[in-house]
């Protein structure tokens, strides 16, 4: 697969190059735990690989040298990661394939009555609200540190906000948030006169591409981590985009719990908000539902999960997986 770079104006702080599709499964003892390498790049002169953990769903930037790795295709890691929390988020993902919005996965185990929380940042010419973050911080303290956010992040809105990309890294760094970045899109491509048939991802000229790949490069040049999780812009889809999506080796993540559209979280609901400033009143909702649980938050019998660890925990819990067949997701 070709090689791509962030268009227009992406950084080069990291200094990322040759960034491509690598599929290897790396057994014990070669590795110390089983993995799957995802991309190949070179940074800085060193050649390294991104991969997932299949059992913690955690990825990692590795030397590939050391590694020596043989690529294989995807149908092999598909085939020797089945039966892990990997395999299994895969397929159940592409389960849900034929829907138009929402496909993915939407629901997750948290280990109590909380819910796990995604934050959009899609282009937008709102600064982002930082209310959002500095008072999940305050309210969540000290029971939550660090908060465990989801950031769902466009390749645009790093490019367009990199003051708001730089405190929400100081954040990180200062141990306030533990953040799953989640690939986005690059560009979000929206066209208001358009069905949702054949907007977003699903417009004409779009190239996959440059959507997934450009974006999980910018994350890097920007010291961020990609995860293995992908949010379709819109949360709109089809069956070939999915397929598409899961064979660069991504889990599509979706939401049950659009806080903008007066939906309803559950124990478990993977909630989303928009924390570019394009929708405050979910922000609002979001903030109102954490001071209601204030006491449940002390009591830390109320409080948000980590998005790989729930949705691993949901991939080896055969109650969770018989409940999600019957529709409670």
């Amino acid at each position: 697969m070709l090689a791509l770079a962030a268009p227009g104006a992406a950084q080069e702080a990291q200094g990322v190059s040759d960034y491509r599709v690598f599929f290897a499964v790396c057994h014990a003892p070669r590795c110390e735990t089983l993995l799957v390498a995802l991309r190949t790049f070179t940074r800085r002169g060193q050649h390294l690989v991104l991969a997932v953990d299949p059992e913690s769903l955690a990825t990692r930037v590795l030397p590939a040298d050391d590694m020596k790795l043989d690529e294989v295709s995807w149908e092999r890691v598909r085939e020797e990661t089945w039966d892990t929390p990997y395999g299994r988020a895969l397929a159940d993902s592409e389960r849900s394939a034929t829907a138009e919005q929402d496909a993915g996965i939407v629901h997750a185990l948290t280990p109590g009555n909380g819910v796990v929380l995604t934050i959009d940042l899609c282009p937008s010419a709102h600064p982002l609200d930082r209310r959002l973050f500095t008072t999940l911080i305050l309210d969540l303290a000290p029971a939550e540190k660090p908060v465990p956010v989801g950031i769902a992040i466009t390749g645009r809105w790093m490019i367009e906000h990199p003051k708001d990309l730089a405190w929400l890294r100081q954040r990180e760094r200062e141990g306030e948030i533990a953040v799953t970045w989640i690939n986005h899109s690059f560009n979000h491509r929206y066209d208001k006169r358009l069905p949702l048939s054949r907007n977003f991802l699903l417009e004409s000229g779009t190239d996959p591409d440059l959507e997934v790949l450009a974006t999980e490069k910018a994350m890097i040049d920007q010291g961020l981590l990609p995860s293995i999780f992908f949010r379709f812009p819109g949360l709109v889809s089809g069956p070939e985009l999915v397929g598409r999506v899961v064979a660069y080796g991504l889990i599509p993540v979706g939401s049950d719990a659009w806080l903008a559209k007066h939906e309803v979280p559950s124990t478990g609901s993977i909630v989303l908000v928009h924390g570019n400033g394009n929708e405050p009143a979910g922000v609002d909702r979001l903030l109102a539902l954490v001071k209601r649980e204030q006491t449940a938050i002390r009591e830390k019998s109320w409080l948000l999960s980590d998005l790989p660890k729930s949705v691993s925990r949901a991939e080896r819990s055969h109650a969770w997986k018989v409940a999600s067949r019957m529709g409670h997701r």
